[in-house]
């Protein structure tokens, strides 16, 4: 009975052999399917924390576009994310967001684009490519224009930081 409990016990400390790994980035996170039905949704909207941009998912009601996504990225975190510590490398909104589909899709943001961090251009990327992504609707080259009141930028893919 004793060479049983020491075999057990050496079968449990020596656990199966695997060594834990860090988290291994692998690019944006999948955008969540978004039906016409009425019911609540999530929207993936992309925010800074430490430095390095996710995805955070809000609850809606029901399928939001490419402009109200955006509207509420540049709404910035909310109160919640915020105390979570999440954060935004754009300016805050306040004026229009328009979606032209010519390819590549151009998005025209209520100011100036040519100075914006990487990590800002990928916050509006990422989450244009999700509300699209959510609405079924693909871009050519999976590429995004971005222009503001200053500049229009070269197309644009979403990029892992």
């Amino acid at each position: 009975m004793k060479k049983f409990f020491v075999l057990a016990v050496l079968l449990l400390t020596a656990a199966c052999g695997v060594k834990p790994t860090p988290v291994v980035p692998a690019g944006p996170a999948p955008t969540l399917r978004n039906p016409d039905t009425g019911q609540g949704a999530e929207v993936i909207l992309y925010f800074v924390i430490n430095g390095r941009m996710v995805p955070v998912t809000r609850p809606t009601r029901g399928s939001i576009g490419v402009n109200t996504a955006l509207s509420l990225l540049l709404g910035g975190p909310s109160y919640a994310e915020a105390a979570d510590g999440y954060t935004t490398m754009l300016p805050p909104g306040g004026g229009p967001i328009a979606l032209a589909p010519d390819p590549p899709p151009t998005i025209t943001l209520p100011f100036p684009v040519a100075r914006l961090s990487p990590i800002a251009i990928n916050q509006l990327v990422c989450t244009a490519f999700a509300a699209m992504a959510a609405e079924n609707t693909t871009t050519v080259d999976n590429v995004i224009t971005l222009a503001g009141t200053d500049a229009k930028l070269p197309a644009q893919t979403c990029q892992a930081l």
